[in-house]
């Protein structure tokens, strides 16, 4: 730990060490779904009928599908927006965060090596969140900005066992990165948490061809523990940290359907054991200075389901054209909401297109609308967290995407 400045107090240091106690620190972000073009406009009902090398993160078993070589890359761009009303002492007031969109990419390759065996590789972003507030905001207690990201290396192997079967196991290599700031009660200076971390994990998937035109898809991701190291601070002092965050595990399992000339109608279902972020641990590198030597605080989220449906008509040799809708159920704790994280279900609303253009490229454009369900929370006055409503909670998704079968 290094201190420049004696002149501030030990007072101060021991509030440093109850606002990184209380609540804070991360949450494990929400999950990000905007892995790619096609997934968004279906609703992730992608499963059992992969089109490209997307399928490395929808169903990776769906690889065996793909002769040869193939590529597909872009971005979705993330635009979310709520109104926030809190009860303060001084009356009620409302609040819009900065408005900003956020740019998660997503690139994927898969090669097939001969009859039996196919290689992949993806990248994208599994988790995100990005919340800035104005520095004098009425919840600037517990936050004023956010910023999380984390981004997803998965290699990856399937295996043709039978015109019917295919299995496929890979690798997740994430890197995930915090930054948190908050103001704090009587110092003028904000407290800030910045850290990052490398956790791994696996991930495993079956695609089985059933009768009547039916495919199904499973696949399983494992939980990946990030244990970030960082430094908190508050203006000239810096204290080292660290905490543990596992990411949750996930189970989904998707069935389409290609038994209408023209037309492929999907449906999936994801269970998100949330769970796993009952609690945030924080351990100092100088317990002495803060007369502790870890703090913990409680989440207690729960586990979720989301379900996902789509279809995509083939409107004549290039043009596909997409539309899905998607539920999303809440995973935080109504006792433990705070302005970390917007709370409430989500309903999720989806248009998109496919075109082929010369030389084998193809366009992939998506269009989604996320509707939040307003929320109120109670007061946590050691937290900063007033009596708060979110209303008026919306995102905007827009994505696009190229793709190449060579």
């Amino acid at each position: 730990m290094q201190i420049r400045n004696t002149r501030h107090t030990a007072g101060q240091l021991l509030a440093l060490a109850f606002m990184l106690g209380a609540g804070s620190a991360l949450a494990a972000g929400f999950a990000l779904y905007e892995t790619s073009s096609r997934g968004i406009a279906l609703g992730g009902a992608t499963l059992g009928a992969p089109a490209g090398a997307e399928t490395i993160y929808d169903n990776p078993a769906g690889m065996t599908a793909l002769p040869g070589s193939s590529l597909n890359a872009g971005l979705a761009l993330i635009n979310p927006a709520m109104d926030i009303e809190v009860a303060t002492p001084a009356g009620k007031q409302s609040y819009s965060p900065d408005d900003k969109w956020f740019p998660p990419p997503f690139a994927y390759y898969s090669q097939q090596m001969n009859d039996e065996l196919w290689l992949g590789l993806g990248l994208y972003s599994p988790y995100g969140l990005g919340v800035e507030h104005d520095a004098d905001w009425p919840g600037r207690y517990n936050s004023v900005e956010t910023q999380i990201t984390a981004f997803d290396v998965t290699p990856t192997a399937a295996y043709k066992v039978n015109d019917s079967l295919s299995l496929a196991a890979g690798l997740q290599v994430m890197y995930f990165d915090i930054t948190l700031k908050r103001a704090i009660p009587s110092v003028p200076a904000l407290l800030e948490i910045e850290g990052d971390s490398i956790g791994f994990g696996g991930t495993a998937a079956l695609s089985l061809k059933l009768p009547g035109d039916l495919a199904l898809g499973l696949v399983y991701r494992s939980e990946v523990k990030q244990e970030v190291e960082g430094d908190a601070s508050v203006g000239p002092y810096s204290i080292g940290a660290e905490g543990d965050i596992t990411l949750p595990a996930s189970y989904s399992a998707g069935l389409n359907y290609t038994g209408i000339d023209k037309w492929n109608v999907g449906a999936v279902a994801t269970y998100t054991g949330w769970s796993s972020y009952d609690k945030l641990t924080m351990n100092f590198d100088n317990p002495a200075l803060l007369g502790t030597a870890s703090s913990t605080s409680v989440k207690d989220w729960n586990d979720v389901w989301r379900f996902g449906f789509g279809a995509e008509y083939q409107m004549n040799e290039k043009l596909v054209l997409q539309a899905g809708y998607v539920f999303d159920t809440d995973p935080i704790s109504g006792a433990h909401a705070d302005y970390l994280l917007p709370p409430g279900d989500r309903h999720i609303l989806s248009l998109g297109a496919s075109y082929d253009l010369a030389g084998d490229w193809t366009l992939g454009v998506a269009f989604a609308y996320l509707m939040l369900k307003d929320v109120d929370i109670q007061p946590r006055p050691a937290e900063g967290v007033f009596p708060t409503e979110f209303t008026n909670g919306d995102t905007t998704i827009l994505s696009v995407s190229l793709a190449k079968n060579f």
